[in-house]
């Protein structure tokens, strides 16, 4: 792609992220690029293009094997808000590298010459493991507010310690981060999560002051001995699956909180953030059953009809979730009985759930129709019948049958003075 645009007279700089962690020696694979081709010279010179941001000089290009690269055109500020910028092309790298946040990101790399461009020392300051705004830090906070979290996304993953006048800079644009869109907080928030350990970021969330804005659930709870406990689990819950480490956070909040602002006072504080910064309804549905789940757990004491009820009370395909939590917690805290504990727990549940038993309600072998035929007005006391039902099959599955059901099933209505046929009638 680079010598495709270099073949035909332009320049192809690799820039970013990509050239960052080359130099750290991490494998990255979404390399971009930075040209001084314009969008619609760029989508001549590829035959799939996808134009995803052109106004901002962004072309998608498509590899062979159907990869994504961004080549964007220099640029140049012209106009900034805090949240929005208004550019235009430049010519030269030097110029593009002049709008970056910090030094780090402003490195490019020309493979044609082997030239690497680096105006603001950026590799300096990998090396010593300094974070540092491109130039006149508060102005460049000042342009776009969430450079206030990407530079706590960065001294987090990068183990970086801000330059004085960087860090003066960054808590005082604190105050503008309620300017920002909540679909770019929620999406920096998902890449801290995402980081090998989340806890660095998210302690430096707390420490300036970025917490209470965004997330003042958390920051009410930041100080608490549940905190650093909470973040010690994110650590050692798996990066490929942010939503329980985002439950786990969540999970700093007493899930008898709620949100005293919202509209609904039923709402718990979880359920507020998660609305707030817009996570998909799917998302919001999983984290939340799983934040309502987290406790009470199962333990080694509990019979097996305990753990078939409370595999009921989850739900199918929970339980996996909650003990990737617990054993993740048992880790951090290197309680190795705990774990033990834990290992046993959970062999007795996955032999529950692949033994067949009718843990779930719609496992009855009766259901509905089947109770209205015994001569039961449609209603709620049929929904309770077969509560009942299944709360004697949990505790013990041989009932379980067609038969053993109805006569009970005879057995409750009789018991509640309801009117019902006197036999079965299936044997009429």
């Amino acid at each position: 792609m680079a010598n495709c645009l270099e073949d035909h007279g332009y320049e192809a700089w690799a820039v970013g992220g990509a050239v960052r962690d080359h130099l750290l020696g991490l494998e990255r694979g979404d390399w971009d690029l930075a040209t001084n081709a314009r969008p619609d010279q760029v989508m001549e010179l590829f035959s799939r293009t996808v134009p995803l941001g052109m106004e901002h000089g962004t072309v998608g290009v498509l590899d062979p094997d159907g990869t994504l690269f961004e080549v964007t055109t220099f640029r140049r500020d012209v106009e900034t808000d805090g949240r929005h910028a208004v550019v235009e092309f430049a010519d030269s790298i030097d110029e593009d590298l002049a709008r970056r946040d910090f030094t780090i990101n402003a490195i490019a790399w020309r493979e044609r010459t082997g030239e690497l461009r680096d105006p603001w020392n950026g590799r300096a300051d990998l090396a010593a493991g300094i974070l540092r705004a491109v130039g006149d830090a508060a102005a460049r906070f000042a342009e776009d507010y969430l450079r206030v979290f990407r530079g706590l996304r960065f001294a987090g993953a990068y183990d970086l310690t801000f330059d004085p006048p960087t860090r003066e800079a960054l808590e005082a644009a604190v105050s503008g981060l309620d300017r920002l869109s909540a679909e770019r907080v929620r999406e920096e928030l998902v890449k801290v999560l995402a980081a090998p350990t989340p806890s660095a970021a998210l302690r430096l969330y707390r420490d300036s002051g970025a917490l209470g804005v965004w997330y003042p659930e958390l920051e009410r709870h930041a100080n608490d001995a549940g905190w650093d406990e909470a973040l010690a689990t994110i650590d050692e819950l798996n990066a490929r699956d942010g939503l329980l480490r985002l439950c786990r956070l969540l999970l700093v909040i007493p899930t008898e909180q709620h949100d005293e602002s919202s509209e609904d006072p039923g709402e718990s504080a979880a359920a507020g953030l998660l609305a707030r910064l817009k996570f998909s309804k799917a998302d919001q549905r999983r984290v939340l059953h799983l934040y309502s789940h987290f406790l009470p757990f199962v333990s080694p004491v509990d019979s097996s009809a305990d753990l078939r009820e409370w595999l009921s009370s989850i739900g199918p395909g929970t339980e996996r979730d909650l003990f990737r939590m617990h054993f993740a917690a048992a880790r951090a805290a290197g309680a190795e009985d705990e774990l033990n504990a834990l290992v046993f727990v959970w062999r007795r549940v996955h032999e529950e759930r692949l033994s067949g038993a009718p843990i779930e309600r719609g496992d009855l072998v009766v259901n509905g129709t089947d109770i209205l035929d015994l001569g039961i007005e449609p209603g709620p006391l049929v929904r309770l019948l077969l509560e009942e039902l299944h709360a004697r099959v949990l505790e013990d599955p041989e009932l379980n049958t067609r038969e053993v059901l109805l006569q009970q099933a005879r057995e409750l209505i009789e018991m509640a003075g309801l009117e019902g046929p006197a036999s079965d009638p299936e044997a009429e």
